[in-house]
């Protein structure tokens, strides 16, 4: 299990806004349940998997590059 930092889940609703990205197209494109996207977004779960993390983290990167 992974902790998520405050500064991770706003570069994550940073893009999301930038990007004009709804929490299914967030959580689509990073491969993390809609649902467990929702409730990271909005503070409700703080703590993941590991995979979730990981799913996250590689999308980040991915759009940082775009």
């Amino acid at each position: 299990m992974k902790a998520l930092e405050s500064k991770f889940v706003k570069k994550i609703l940073i893009v999301k806004a930038m990007k004009r990205l709804s929490i299914k197209d967030v959580a689509r494109l990073s491969g993390v349940n809609h649902v467990t996207m929702s409730k990271i977004l909005s503070g409700e779960r703080t703590i993941v998997h590991q995979s979730t993390f990981d799913k996250l983290n590689d999308w980040l990167l991915t759009e940082e590059k775009k």
